[in-house]
């Protein structure tokens, strides 16, 4: 269970995973072994799962929409999209689509192939596919 100083932690860790533990621990006024043992606590008991790295605007990056057919385990389809190169986060979602998958690519034709492998599942009836224009990551 976690409590309100370890939401805050885990908070500004989101906004930059790579801050110093002596920073976090000054901008909540408690030790910096304070936050690392927190932090350790959240690992161990797999709140915070992974740190990740948030890579500069020169990307091109999307959502790509799928909807997939009726009656077809979303999970395995959702956890062979993750495994593409460029793939950074797929969420299977409620609504028209049934998963979405955000893409972080170098280029237009690399996107391309993400949608292009996506829509040779034999399960997938449609894409939509958005690009993202600009970013706001909360805190920012």
């Amino acid at each position: 269970m976690i409590d309100h100083l370890d939401e805050k932690i885990i908070e500004i860790l989101k906004r930059d995973s790579r801050r110093p533990f002596v920073d976090i621990a000054n901008q909540l006024k408690v030790s910096e072994g304070t936050i690392r043992s927190r932090v350790r606590k959240l690992i161990d008991d797999n709140i915070v799962q992974s740190f990740t790295i948030k890579t500069s605007g020169k990307n091109v990056k999307a959502i790509i929409e799928i909807k997939i057919d009726v009656n077809v385990n979303t999970s395995e389809v959702a956890r062979e999209i993750s495994k593409f190169d460029g793939v950074s986060d797929v969420f299977e979602v409620t609504g028209e689509e049934d998963i979405v998958a955000i893409i972080d690519v170098n280029s237009s034709p690399q996107l391309n192939d993400i949608i292009e492998k996506v829509r040779r599942f034999d399960n997938v009836q449609s894409t939509r596919t958005r690009l993202i224009l600009k970013e706001h990551v909360g805190g920012e």
